[in-house]
């Protein structure tokens, strides 16, 4: 089996379904431990926003009104809500791979020929996870969306690569036996390509458009958080000196 059947059907779904851009900058760590929520710039938590609703800036705990307050709590909870969704999106090029995988495994009835490629999707679904849950908490690394459009697509781009070899090996691997027992001929071989690329192309294409659509939903959720910063900035003005977000 060629190697391009399987890398570029595996390829086909990492430009725009994994590292979609969205038009919001992202100038500082944020952190979400539990119930706070906290900005970070040089290392250092600048501000924090705690389980009780209360704001602090610089260490220094900034005196609010009710109005303020709740401001304030709408606002995290927003924040608490939307942000994980991009640890899910990160993983999302790995369950692709995975589902290729597992179709992979089921045509051809050698599960254990595909354990190399399963090994490195499981890798790199753990990698991409580490990005977003370094030490056990999430962090929403600045210019996340530049990084991923470059350094972050690269490595996915580099991962699937070394997936697809693998997997092409479980192939030719199950593919070698059944010709040598004479289970398979040349013809039925054809066959089998034929369908195998068909029905690879036709579940990318839905699960890459499915992932397409997530990551636009999350993009116009952290579009509506960078426009209700904004609103909270007026309503409290120490804020603008550390903001989560440009747009």
């Amino acid at each position: 089996m060629k190697k391009s059947v399987i890398a570029l059907s595996l390829l086909a779904c990492s430009t725009g379904s994994f590292a979609q851009s969205c038009p919001v900058n992202v100038p500082n760590d944020i952190h979400i431990s539990g119930e706070q929520v906290s900005v970070y710039q040089g290392g250092e938590p600048k501000l924090l926003i705690n389980e009780a609703n209360q704001l602090f800036i610089n260490g220094k705990q900034v005196a609010l009104s009710e109005q303020q307050t709740q401001a304030l709590q709408s606002y995290s909870e927003h924040v608490k809500s939307y942000l994980p969704k991009m640890a899910d999106l990160a993983d999302d090029g790995a369950s692709i791979a995975q589902e290729v995988i597992d179709e992979l495994s089921s045509h051809f009835g050698e599960s254990d020929a595909f354990a190399g490629a399963e090994q490195l999707v499981d890798e790199y679904s753990a990698k991409a996870k580490q990005k977003f849950y370094p030490e056990g908490e999430f962090v929403m690394p600045a210019d996340v969306f530049g990084s991923m459009e470059t350094d972050w697509k690269q490595e996915f781009e580099d991962a699937l690569k070394h997936i697809s070899v693998e997997s092409v090996s479980g192939v030719i691997a199950s593919l070698s036996e059944e010709m040598k027992s004479g289970d398979l001929s040349f013809s039925e071989f054809q066959a089998q390509l034929s369908e195998l690329k068909k029905s690879l192309q036709d579940k990318i294409r839905q699960r890459s458009g499915e992932v397409a659509e997530q990551a636009g939903s999350v993009c116009e959720s952290i579009e509506g958080l960078a426009e209700e910063e904004q609103e909270l900035q007026k309503v409290i003005p120490e804020l603008k000196d550390h903001p989560m977000f440009y747009i």
